[in-house]
């Protein structure tokens, strides 16, 4: 294994490249993405220290199944496939542990791809920013998610367009759910922004 160090927007993997290394990230924070054939980026998962990606093409050789661009900078631990699967065949609870948060990775997939489907885009913001309040502690009266994504960044996460979640996120304001400011959102009234979701 070895260090790699990226910058902010900087591309570590592209989709459909062949290549295998597993990468661990010491520190930073990075954003998988998925492209359309007319460029249209989709955010699939923002990834943090203490996780890891790159898996999927270490453990079956496809090619790479999303984008992961620094979102700041980074510290990359970069595994070459044949270590990373010899590592798992000496170390079964290795196995055993990815296994379970790959479940726990298809899971969240499988409820992402249900509220696309199923879900206006006001849900769709409301569902995201509950999620970021609840993984930042901050799901409660005065709770404050700083730095809150910029509403192109939303966009990305939801599937729709910067003006429709600018729509949301007026409208939840307006409605006392929220206060957005730069980079800021306070959350005010819980129950509302999480009624019906």
């Amino acid at each position: 294994m070895y260090l790699r160090s990226v910058k902010p927007g900087q591309i570590v993997v592209e989709q459909g490249e062949r290549t295998d290394d597993l990468y661990i990230v010491f520190s930073g924070r990075l954003l998988g993405l998925l492209l359309s054939a007319n460029g249209k980026e989709v955010a699939f998962t923002e990834i943090g220290r203490a996780s890891y990606f790159g898996e999927l093409a270490a453990l079956d050789g496809q090619p790479r199944s999303i984008t992961v661009s620094a979102l700041s900078e980074s510290q990359l631990g970069v595994m070459h496939a044949s270590m990373f699967c010899g590592w798992i065949e000496r170390e079964p609870r290795i196995g055993f542990n990815l296994a379970r948060d790959l479940a726990k990775r298809n899971r969240t997939l499988t409820e992402r791809i249900f509220g696309l489907v199923v879900h206006d885009v006001d849900k769709r913001v409301r569902v995201l920013l509950s999620r970021l309040a609840q993984s930042t502690g901050q799901l409660r009266p005065g709770g404050v998610l700083e730095p809150a994504p910029t509403h192109d960044a939303i966009a990305t996460y939801v599937g729709a367009n910067r003006e429709a979640v600018s729509r949301v996120i007026a409208r939840l304001s307006s409605d006392g759910m929220i206060e957005a400011g730069r980079r800021r959102i306070v959350f005010h009234n819980i129950d509302a922004l999480l009624s019906g979701l």
